[in-house]
């Protein structure tokens, strides 16, 4: 099956990953987004190794699906928090076809 893959990363402003990632489980905005028609898979991410980013990565059956998502009030919530707290949002979208799904041709290594 072939899905479309968001990754969105938060850079957020120094001492605030906490509060930013606070606000979104108070608001519920992982379980409203990964109960959505569509929604595969909605995951956030904390590296330990770069305290002021968040990561999220989504995964939907089709653009249209993850288009709705951005008409949502959890999303509309979850853009207030990042106009608060984010320095720098960067979003990349892929279209990839799940490992089970793909032809896979042997070839030996020479």
């Amino acid at each position: 099956m072939k899905c479309l893959y968001v990754q969105v990363k938060y850079t957020l402003k120094a001492g605030c990953r906490d509060d930013f990632y606070q606000r979104f489980r108070d608001n519920n905005i992982r379980e409203m987004s990964s109960t959505e028609p569509g929604n595969i898979e909605f995951e956030i991410y904390m590296p330990q190794d770069r305290g002021n980013e968040i990561c999220i990565f989504e995964k939907w059956e089709t653009l249209e699906a993850q288009e709705k998502h951005t008409q949502t009030l959890h999303f509309a919530i979850l853009c207030e928090l990042k106009a608060k707290y984010a320095k720098k949002v960067e979003v990349k979208k892929y279209w990839l076809t799940d490992f089970e799904d793909a032809e896979i041709e042997d070839v030996a290594l020479r």
